[in-house]
């Protein structure tokens, strides 16, 4: 341990107050009473956001620049109180005295967020008012040191912060590069160019509903298997057994596949013959009648023109439908010869390769940027960091 540093609980050091919920009867979204919070829902990077939801009758308080800790499944995250407020049992707060300086306080709970876990040693993961006293913290025994440990640490967080900044910058421009691409190809009108309502050149069929298992003969692919760039997942699969009637929705190479319902709606999945597959009931099979690449369509579902349609389109805010009948109103731009149309491909194929490329050389930075993060925390906790005095 070096030299002047001490152990202690937080416990000593610290005030921690459990939450309780008032009953819901006591609740409003006027402002009358205090702000409540009952979980980390409203969490930021630091400090807890405005308040959604006040209560008439008080509980447990928490007070300005308190620590709340998140006690319920997930255990461990941390914020700052920005005022008076009263806390549900979904948070702790816990209230630094004169013997710890509240950020050195915050960065140790930031750092130890694992560890806090793994102490519950509880099947619900949760945490305790004890078991959060209980916990260990290395400290200085002098505020002064420990001050000076809080700003090397937010100098050297604040140079980290701002180079993530300009990369997830970069990362979005990127992102906004292929937007532009596709907006620039799918606003074309004119000579060599048709725009027609897609119910004028495709038919829709709706999927096989089926009881699915852990194994069968086809995999079932449900809305859940799209993922957010319009591609199918390949874990958690489902599948079903092989019937006449299960055949009929047999899926092919480069068949198109659309989400009609639920958090993926609109998704467009351009299915790669992995292994036998039938679609569920949820996705629609879209069927092109004239002389359509299907990989061109997946292309412009993943355009701002396709989705401000399937946005305005589709029914229903809490659980959108966007169902054949809608979908057949989609206006779909494409060029008549197959020929531009396997260019255009080409030419979408070669961006989104160059583009995804980028995309992991940020992410790989940006990872690399918490891991320096963490490891500046380990050295501060260990008594390794340089600082002053």
């Amino acid at each position: 341990m070096r030299e002047g540093w001490e152990v202690k609980s937080i416990g000593d050091v610290c005030t921690v107050i459990a939450g309780q919920s008032p009953k819901s009867s006591f609740y409003n979204n006027d402002g009358d009473g205090l702000p409540f919070y009952q979980g980390k829902k409203l969490f930021g990077n630091k400090f807890i956001s405005s308040p959604n939801t006040w209560t008439t009758k008080i509980t447990k308080e928490a007070l300005k620049d308190d620590i709340l800790m998140s006690v319920r499944a997930p255990v461990g995250p941390i914020n700052f109180a920005t005022e008076r407020i009263c806390i549900g049992r979904g948070l702790a707060a816990i209230r630094a005295e004169e013997k710890i300086n509240k950020e050195y306080l915050f960065y140790f709970l930031m750092h130890n967020e694992n560890e806090i876990i793994g102490n519950t040693g509880a099947v619900f993961n949760s945490i305790n008012k004890k078991q959060i006293g209980d916990l260990k913290i290395l400290m200085p025994a002098t505020l002064p040191e420990q001050t000076e440990i809080v700003n090397t640490l937010d100098k050297a967080f604040a140079q980290i912060d701002q180079a993530k900044a300009n990369l997830e910058k970069n990362l979005h421009n990127a992102q906004e590069l292929f937007q532009s691409k596709l907006n620039e190809v799918f606003s074309q009108r004119g000579e060599g160019w048709v725009e027609k309502k897609l119910g004028e050149i495709a038919s829709v069929e709706y999927g096989f509903t089926a009881k699915s298992t852990a194994e069968g003969t086809f995999r079932y692919v449900r809305i859940t298997d799209i993922d957010t760039k319009g591609n199918l997942i390949l874990d958690d699969k489902k599948y079903i057994e092989a019937t006449e009637e299960a055949s009929k929705f047999q899926l092919k190479e480069n068949d198109i596949l659309m989400a009609r319902t639920g958090a993926t709606f609109g998704k467009v999945l351009l299915y790669k013959d992995y292994e036998p597959s039938v679609f569920a009931s949820y996705l629609i099979r879209i069927h092109f009648t004239e002389n359509i690449s299907n990989e061109l369509y997946w292309y412009f579902s993943k355009s701002q023109f396709y989705w401000s349609q399937a946005n305005t389109l589709s029914s229903g805010s809490a659980q959108p439908h966007f169902n054949g009948k809608a979908l057949k109103e989609v206006i779909f731009s494409y060029p008549k010869s197959i020929e531009e149309q396997e260019k255009l491909i080409i030419e979408f194929k070669s961006l989104l390769d160059e583009i995804e490329k980028l995309q992991t050389h940020y992410q790989h930075k940006l990872n690399n940027l918490e891991e320096l993060k963490k490891s500046i925390l380990q050295k501060a906790f260990a008594g390794e960091l340089e600082y002053g005095l």
